[in-house]
């Protein structure tokens, strides 16, 4: 039996949302999440799964002969260019595989999952990026076809009546803007942006690599928690510095506390919620204190 998962709210249960996201790159252990994800809705927990899927997509874009060309800008930037067809093709992959992955396999374990891309219902707003700036040989041109954006809001209202309803939502990118484009987004960001719409309790970010490590190639290295994100970034590097940026919106936006962990461990969201594996990133006290104090 598992110990009881850390609630601020002991003097009665705690309805705000945990937010899941799971990591789409090779390796990650979707099933061992899912269930997580089951047992926590069986306690009476409200989840909201997050997925991503880029190894699933760099393999339906090859399937395709497509590729996403990465591109340095002039402040050195590298974007991977997503234009219109790319997206297409990616969608099958993020919505049409990955997401449906992870509504069956709730359903599996008796628990009603709704899939759900930034269009449906107009979960997820985003604002589209400028024109892409590109460094081109040492000239400078434009791409004006980038479809890029960052999320500008979230329809709380419908999370809030599926989850009401005992329904785990389970939501990917793209986002949708204003005129009706849809645009890629990054899914820890689109997880942040999620947490912290909901005022979430907790958000947890499971993916193939155990936490934030001082040394990337020694897992004995591991950061077993910090209270200052921001001077984490000079240990991250590749995928994990977007993870600490996500990690840095969502404590900004009031969420209390933020788990970077593995997938692969044995019961991985509650290893990681009690402490026992990954890396837990929350404010300064100063901060916490402050932002408490503006509730």
């Amino acid at each position: 039996m598992s110990a009881p998962l850390p609630s601020s709210n002991p003097g009665g249960p705690d309805l705000r949302p945990l937010v899941v996201k799971i990591g789409g790159a090779a390796g990650v252990d979707l099933e061992n999440v899912c269930n997580d994800v089951a047992e926590l809705i069986r306690r009476g927990e409200r989840v909201v799964v997050v997925n991503g899927g880029s190894e699933a997509g760099e393999r339906v874009l090859k399937a395709f002969s497509l590729e996403r060309p990465e591109v340095t800008t002039p402040t050195g930037n590298v974007v991977r260019l997503t234009h219109a067809t790319t997206l297409r093709v990616l969608m099958m992959a993020w919505v049409g595989e990955v997401n449906k992955r992870v509504v069956l396999a709730l359903a599996e374990r008796g628990i009603p999952g709704v899939g759900l891309c930034g269009a449906d219902g107009r979960v997820l707003v985003a604002k589209r990026r400028p024109p892409l700036k590109i460094n081109d040989g040492g000239r400078v041109r434009i791409d004006r076809e980038h479809l890029a954006g960052e999320i500008h809001s979230v329809n709380t209202s419908l999370l809030a009546t599926l989850l009401d309803q005992g329904y785990v939502p389970v939501l990917c990118p793209p986002a949708i803007t204003e005129e009706g484009v849809l645009v890629n987004a990054d899914a820890d960001q689109v997880a942040a942006s999620i947490a912290t719409a909901l005022g979430a309790r907790a958000f947890v970010m499971l993916s193939n690599v155990p936490g934030l490590l001082e040394n990337p190639n020694e897992p004995l290295t591991l950061v077993r928690s910090s209270d200052d994100v921001e001077g984490c970034m000079q240990l991250a590097a590749g995928r994990m510095r977007y993870k600490l940026d996500a990690a840095r919106k969502a404590l900004q936006g009031g969420v209390p506390s933020v788990y970077v962990s593995s997938s692969r461990v044995p019961r991985p969201v509650f290893v990681a919620l009690t402490e026992e594996s990954g890396t837990k990133f929350t404010l300064p006290r100063k901060q916490k204190e402050a932002a408490n104090a503006g509730t």
